[in-house]
């Protein structure tokens, strides 16, 4: 599962490009409560950083776009050991390199890639910070889940990289129509981190991405936060396996996925 412990090969981080970081940090504070702290002001050497934290702990970051063009959505990081290694063996393996590892002064060094479908992702080899400081409880990332229209690429592609495996959420269901989940550990349900939505006519994500998933108390509620913030629905709260779930965006258009994980037992 997505830890707070300076794991490698594992989410361990989010952080969200945005065109008004004010604003957005005012959105996601009315949706789930949290507070923003700048720690690198806007200059002119760049758009700006803010550490969003849930009850004064660290949960994702913002910042302000580089690229006026480029569209405001929602960066998962991959905690790894060594950036540089990493970034070879991704090349290696068909992804190309949008941003080269770049040391955060006290803090790390980061990468950032595209994965050989599309599919966006980036690196981050702590330093100083780890990145989560809480995840899997309320209001804070619970699951990262890869939306492709080739699972078969992702599912040699990112084992190759990261030494991830594959295991389907309900065994016996058919390939066509199942889910599959990424784990470090088969057979333990808890070890699950992600999974995989395949991309067809009929859902609302065309483009390949990487959405994370956000644990919430009450999934309708929280849509209805979401509505009243200027946000948008794509997907209703609906009941699933896992619990209650839905869709949404922000009011620029940064797509996120909700949870309401059904009991226990």
């Amino acid at each position: 599962m997505i830890t707070s412990e300076n794991t490698s090969n594992l989410p361990g981080w989010i952080d969200l490009g945005s065109p008004d970081a004010g604003a957005s940090a005012e959105f996601y504070g009315q949706v789930f409560g949290w507070t923003a702290e700048n720690l690198m002001p806007e200059s002119a050497d760049g758009p700006g950083y803010w550490s969003l934290k849930k009850d004064g702990k660290q949960v994702a970051g913002l910042g302000g776009l580089t690229d006026p063009s480029a569209r405001p959505d929602w960066m998962t990081y991959i905690r790894v050991a060594d950036a540089n290694a990493t970034v070879a063996a991704a090349e290696s393996n068909g992804a190309k390199v949008r941003v080269p590892v770049t040391e955060v002064p006290g803090e790390g060094s980061m990468a950032q890639l595209t994965d050989p479908s599309g599919a966006e992702f980036a690196l981050w080899q702590s330093g100083g910070t780890t990145g989560f400081e809480a995840c899997c409880v309320e209001d804070t990332m619970l699951w990262a889940e890869l939306w492709t229209r080739d699972p078969a690429a992702a599912k040699s592609f990112y084992p190759a990289l990261f030494g991830w495996q594959v295991e389907p959420y309900m065994e016996g269901a058919p390939e066509s129509g199942g889910y599959d989940m990424w784990t470090m550990q088969p057979g333990d349900p808890l070890a699950a981190f992600g999974g995989i939505m395949t991309i067809t006519d009929q859902v609302p994500i065309q483009d390949e991405k990487w959405i994370p998933y956000f644990m919430v108390a009450d999934a309708d509620r929280t849509v209805e936060r979401v509505s009243a913030a200027g946000g948008a629905v794509l997907i209703p709260a609906a009941d699933a396996p896992p619990g209650r779930l839905a869709a949404l965006a922000d009011q620029f258009g940064a797509r996120f996925n909700i949870l309401q994980p059904a009991p226990m037992g």
